[in-house]
């Protein structure tokens, strides 16, 4: 974990008389496989390639007041704590966290990382000194954050938790350079007083409120509710399903996705309730699977009385026949795909024209 000072370990020269013992138990398969113990993995969890995109992912965010020296800082400084992080999630044994888990501690890591050494640079503070800050402020969220997983904390809850210790921790470290005479009392003050999380929320705001001025306000309460259900897909299908929409929308939806505990931001009701009617809109897919062919067909079985099933399609060839009826006998009709799409489109025109 984020790492605490240790003295580098003297190498011992072994005594003279163990020399042959030792060569022997090395050569020994089974002195081989009690040395050579299998390294621990969290299934899912490659924490090398996840502290590397926690880096870039922030390098694209960080405020362009910051200078290139000081970029590179936040960038190494996030990939160090959060490499630190995996490798410890993963060597821990006593947590036995699985991938999602992992994945949540080290995010947070990343992203508290990111937001004080931001506050360090802002605040002032000499790049010699900010390391060690922002090394206690890991260790805190690393612990707080294993506790609340082990407790089975809700995630709102875990992140006010981190928030607090973290906002606690902060200052200590600061009063602490202060009463060792590294910073004087003005410098304290301004790097305590910093607030990049803050800073970076209201100018988040202000963008969403300009994108969505050309909007109405009940389009961005669907944008939103949508983002709900798309920041929970992989970022590839993510990404595919906003760049359906305008340039506009698409900003808007990206922003939401992006905003922090959007969950709570909206009520669950209207979230339902906007989810439904954006179904009511979507066009039908144009690659339909079996089941959805077979569960429409059904439906119309379950609506419509057999005899007037029975009498469209009494011309039919006897393939089309059984495979209409085979919710009623229960046989296993194998078709194409597409063309029991089209048989099933036909019945549900022909019988919504006997309904009207």
């Amino acid at each position: 974990m984020p790492p605490q000072p240790t003295q580098k370990a003297q190498p011992q020269k072994p005594a003279p008389q163990n020399q042959g013992a030792n060569k022997q138990q090395a050569n020994h398969p089974q002195g081989q496989a009690a040395q050579q113990k299998p390294q621990r993995v969290i299934q899912g969890f490659d924490q090398r390639a996840f502290a590397k995109n926690l880096a870039m992912e922030a390098s694209q965010v960080i405020p362009s007041n910051i200078s290139e020296a000081d970029k590179k800082f936040v960038i190494e400084i996030i990939h160090k704590f959060c490499l630190l992080c995996g490798d410890a999630l993963v060597k821990d044994e006593k947590y036995n966290l699985n991938a999602q888990q992992a994945s949540m501690i080290t995010q947070f890591i990343g992203e508290w990382t990111f937001h004080k050494s931001i506050d360090l640079i802002n605040g002032g503070i000499a790049p010699e000194l900010r390391e060690g800050v922002l090394q206690k402020v890991a260790f805190t969220v690393f612990e707080i954050a294993k506790q609340a997983i082990s407790k089975n904390l809700p995630q709102e809850q875990t992140i006010q938790v981190i928030e607090i210790q973290v906002k606690n921790c902060f200052k200590q470290a600061i009063e602490d350079l202060k009463a060792k005479g590294k910073i004087d009392d003005k410098l304290a003050q301004s790097t305590m007083n910093q607030s990049s999380i803050d800073d970076m929320s209201k100018a988040q705001f202000e963008e969403e409120q300009a994108l969505g001025e050309d909007l109405s306000d009940a389009k961005i309460l669907k944008l939103a509710s949508l983002a709900l259900f798309i920041k929970k897909l992989p970022k590839e299908k993510a990404d595919a399903i906003i760049s359906k929409f305008n340039q506009s929308e698409a900003q808007v939806l990206s922003q939401y996705i992006k905003m922090p505990n959007l969950e709570q931001k909206i009520d669950k009701n209207i979230t339902i309730r906007c989810l439904n009617e954006i179904k009511e809109v979507l066009p039908e897919p144009k690659v339909i699977s079996p089941d959805r062919i077979y569960s429409k067909l059904f439906k119309i079985v379950k609506t419509y009385d057999k005899n007037e099933i029975s009498n469209i399609i009494d011309n039919e060839r006897p393939i089309i026949k059984q495979f209409v009826l085979s919710p009623y006998t229960k046989d296993d009709v194998k078709i194409p795909t597409r063309v029991s799409g089209v048989i099933v489109k036909y019945m549900e025109e022909k019988l919504s024209h006997h309904d009207n």
